[in-house]
């Protein structure tokens, strides 16, 4: 399971799906419209760059310098979360 790659199991969570559902509700513009192709194409090349990471590299051995440097700043984290953010 852990050498599977990432955009495998992207396909998998998501289905055959498209990224646009450009039929429910029926677009006026499918018909001669040219960007479901060009996101089909962009949606196909993300899969594929997924595909070059294996599930065992986004799990395992977590370094830990990185993960306690993406902790908010004490300056942050002390003053109170405004609202609507």
């Amino acid at each position: 399971m852990l050498g599977r790659p990432v955009g495998e199991i992207v396909r998998a969570l998501e289905g055959p799906g498209e990224a646009v559902d450009c039929d429910h509700p029926p677009c006026p513009l499918r018909g001669g419209c040219r960007l479901r192709g060009a996101l089909r194409a962009a949606q196909e090349a993300f899969l594929a760059s997924l595909n070059q990471v294996r599930l065992r590299e986004l799990v395992t051995d977590p370094p830990e310098p990185v993960l306690l440097s993406l902790a908010l700043p004490a300056s942050a984290a002390a003053s109170p979360p405004q609202e609507g953010l």
